[in-house]
């Protein structure tokens, strides 16, 4: 299923916000600077110069329970090949846009947000208060590599249009699973509309999926619909807690975007007057995330486990587990299951065996 460079194009959010600012959530801009964009196709985690740890991920088992971070612990994070980048504008930019954004935002790319990446922040969610965790989840995604290199890959053209890189720092908003839906547009018209989170069953909106179809409907006739430049796109849209449809992000009609309880062979032969609506219909029905995968990248198991790195890395996580009593250790074994390292484990512990 083939899609025009311009299409993918009108999809990134720098394109179309100023247009429908008023019906999505207030964000904030910032162009990223091509040695930046350099700096998150390069490998490895390394945190620019003056781009401080986040107090919440040095916490955990230490015997310093302040909270503080040490000039050892700081060094950890910027160790590594070559020289520590330096990005002091940039970083004052963002902490200027979460401020101006009430001070938690979500960071995303022009297409992307780090949602695989989540395992590298404390609070295991996407809400930044600080640059440092809105570095750390850029840096940390492959969502966000796929901007930087993948994003015209279903293109019919071969030739990658010049844009500019934005930074997006979008208000945090806590927006109930139950309450996400993507939709399907195909000639100008909803195809199709699917629960967003197919991992999770909830009960309202089984028995209310009629109203919250029609509901996205008026949405689209009423904000969307020939306001958009694309005639085949995706568009996901969320529901307030007053029960208004908001609109959230728009992604091209390809394979690059996840079809959730759709096929994308299914989407390509819809087409019918009113849309075709999936939900989970029940608990025994429902599919595991795609996101586990990306619980915990191979360079972090990869890692010796009595580094510094891995210190502060298992500190971050149980200081997540300790507000329920749970605790998350990582071990390494060798073929015939004895771990390679000797860890005293804390009562109620949840063990990773690689």
């Amino acid at each position: 299923m083939d899609v025009s460079t311009e299409e993918v194009l009108n999809c990134a959010i720098p394109k179309w916000y100023d247009n429908l600012k008023a019906v999505t959530i207030p964000s904030v801009f910032i162009p990223l600077p091509e040695d930046f964009v350099e700096y998150l196709r390069s490998d490895g985690i390394i945190l620019p110069r003056g781009c401080d740890l986040p107090q919440m991920c040095v916490h955990g088992d230490s015997d310093d329970e302040s909270g503080e971070v040490d000039g050892d612990q700081q060094d950890d994070w910027s160790e590594g090949e070559g020289e520590v980048p330096e990005f002091t504008d940039l970083l004052s930019e963002i902490e200027r846009g979460i401020a101006i954004l009430g001070g938690a935002v979500v960071p995303k790319l022009n297409w992307s947000a780090p949602k695989d990446a989540t395992w590298i922040i404390s609070s295991n969610t996407l809400r930044c208060t600080c640059a440092s965790e809105v570095l750390l989840l850029l840096k940390s995604s492959d969502f966000v590599a796929h901007d930087l290199s993948r994003v015209f890959k279903y293109c019919t053209s071969e030739v990658t249009p010049a844009f500019q890189y934005m930074l997006c720092l979008r208000q945090w908003r806590d927006i109930h699973p139950s309450g996400e839906f993507r939709c399907f547009v195909r000639h100008g018209r909803i195809v199709g509309i699917s629960q967003r989170h197919y991992t999770q069953h909830f009960d309202f909106v089984v028995s209310h999926k009629d109203q919250l179809s029609e509901d996205m409907m008026e949405f689209f006739t009423r904000y969307l619909k020939g306001r958009f430049c694309n005639t085949n796109y995706v568009v996901d849209v969320f529901r307030t807690d007053e029960g208004a449809v908001r609109l959230m992000d728009f992604n091209p009609f390809c394979p690059m975007t996840d079809p959730l309880l759709f096929t994308w062979e299914e989407l390509a032969r819809l087409d019918t007057e009113l849309p075709v609506v999936r939900v989970v219909e029940s608990p025994g029905v429902m599919r595991p995330s795609d996101l586990y995968q990306c619980r915990l990248p191979k360079v972090v198991l990869q890692t010796p486990l009595n580094t510094k790195q891995w210190r502060l890395f298992l500190q971050s996580r149980n200081h997540i587990n300790r507000k329920s009593n749970i605790f998350v250790i990582v071990i390494r074994v060798n073929s015939l299951g004895v771990p390679l390292v000797k860890i005293n484990l804390p009562s109620l512990t949840h063990v990773i065996v690689t």
